[in-house]
């Protein structure tokens, strides 16, 4: 019992604070702060608290050595649920912020529409050129991964496919990220947003109709389960700042659309929901559930009493150099696979075992660097949210908001080290400044022109 009270009060606490910090916990007004709290709780908390409860029939648990790691990694999350709300609720109040009436004023504010007609061209081009690249880089897969989860070949091994897609790239890795992987989705995005703002401008709606079947097919290349649920949840972001929010309903309908797409997806690989009773530890529930605990309990076990801490070494090659860390780049989830889930990394099929992002950063920095981490995390999430409110609402400033505040919240779930250094966020928030000066430099351009002629 009083492992339940533990859990149910951390739980209720977490919440309050959460509400302070995000200024609105209600779903169809979610934003930075609170979007992050949900896949906390749903990816993080519940499952730590299971676990810590008993129930330990999950795969990944059956890898632990030693019992003790279930309590840390549960006593972990507890701290990050009470501490990172905690942090960015401080934060606000040393700012005199009221987040709360900032975050309604903003919603309430209308879409700003300047200089639309250069912007549609550019946006046009841009995604011509983005598309060709996309064409260039199915060519060099051999055929069309889309399809590949409608109809599977006999013998066609998603796992194997997907080690041998990702390592595709057309000019290098940085383009193909940049051009393929944040240009197409943030394309669509800002043209969705545009057409939501003009209503019924026609040209708007088709480019947006041929980005968004672009971003699909880009979303789905690598065969994961999850990035085209993730990327239309941005599209429903998008919408709710345009219209000031939206009914609980229309997100719940959205939930359990995104929940038969994932269905779909997993049935296609092979998986089956209808099956013996291990299914509910195998499927998408266990995936939700389990796999981020366990792998949390995971890093805990192995550093330090099998690997020494990183001290640094996630960071990327870059920021590394930059700051002097010397030794070779290694993420604390690749290591965790290597070790625990080396049959995979034998066959092929292993890539890392990602989990929330305190585990990489005490893989890295140990107790002390993971409780900064808590707090740093926090901050900086909470300046951007801060940041986000204050600059205009404009369809461009939409788009990049809702793709930041979607990677950001996913980030939360995948590393520490994406929170000190990472190429495309920092390449969405200069586009930030850019888009505010750009329409600036045009009319001058324009004007000087006309004077001219």
């Amino acid at each position: 019992m009083l492992r339940v009270a533990v859990v149910l009060i951390g739980l209720v606490l977490s919440l309050l604070l959460f509400r302070k910090a995000a200024g609105t916990l209600h779903i169809g007004k979610i934003n930075l702060i609170s979007y992050t709290m949900y896949l906390f709780l749903l990816q993080t908390y519940a499952g730590a608290s299971l676990v810590y409860l008993g129930d330990r029939n999950h795969y990944t648990m059956n890898y632990i050595m030693n019992d003790s790691s279930f309590d840390i990694m549960f006593y972990s999350v507890l701290l990050t649920a009470l501490l990172f709300p905690l942090s960015i609720r401080v934060l606000y109040g040393i700012m005199n912020v009221d987040i709360r009436v900032r975050y309604r004023e903003y919603l309430e504010k209308p879409v700003e529409i300047r200089s639309e007609r250069p912007m549609f061209w550019i946006l046009s081009v841009t995604g011509f050129i983005c598309c060709l690249f996309l064409l260039i880089y199915i060519i060099k897969i051999g055929y069309f991964p889309l399809l590949r989860l409608v109809y599977k070949p006999a013998g066609f091994d998603f796992g194997i496919e997907r080690q041998r897609i990702s390592s595709i790239t057309v000019i290098n890795s940085y383009v193909t990220n940049v051009v393929i992987g944040t240009g197409i989705p943030l394309l669509s995005y800002m043209a969705f947003a545009y057409a939501l703002a003009l209503k019924k401008k026609f040209w708007w709606w088709a480019l947006t109709f041929v980005l968004f079947g672009a971003s699909i097919v880009e979303e789905t290349l690598n065969f994961e389960k999850s990035p085209v649920v993730f990327y239309l949840f941005v599209m429903l972001l998008i919408l709710m700042y345009s219209r000031g929010g939206l009914k609980t309903k229309t997100v719940v309908l959205f939930g359990i659309c995104a929940a038969v797409i994932i269905v779909f997806i997993y049935t296609e690989q092979g998986y089956s929901f209808f099956s013996g009773d291990s299914n509910f530890y195998n499927g998408p529930v266990g995936r939700v559930l389990f796999t981020q605990v366990g792998t949390l309990a995971m890093h805990f076990d192995l550093f330090p009493f099998m690997f020494p801490f990183l001290g640094g070494r996630s960071l990327s090659p870059t920021a590394m150099s930059l700051l002097g860390i010397d030794g070779s780049y290694v993420r604390s989830g690749k290591l965790v696979m290597d070790y625990y889930g080396s049959d995979k990394v034998y066959d092929g099929t292993g890539g890392v075992m990602n989990t929330v992002f305190i585990g990489e950063a005490y893989a890295n920095f140990g107790w002390i660097g993971m409780i900064l981490g808590i707090v740093y995390v926090a901050v900086l999430m909470g300046l951007l949210f801060w940041m986000f409110l204050k600059i205009r609402k404009n369809p461009w400033n939409l788009a990049i908001a809702c793709m930041l505040t979607g990677k950001l919240a996913l980030a939360s779930q995948g590393g520490f080290t994406d929170f000190i250094y990472n190429f495309q966020t920092i390449l969405l928030l200069l586009l930030i400044p850019i888009g505010h000066f750009a329409p600036i430099v045009w009319k001058k351009l324009y004007h000087r022109e006309k004077r001219g002629a």
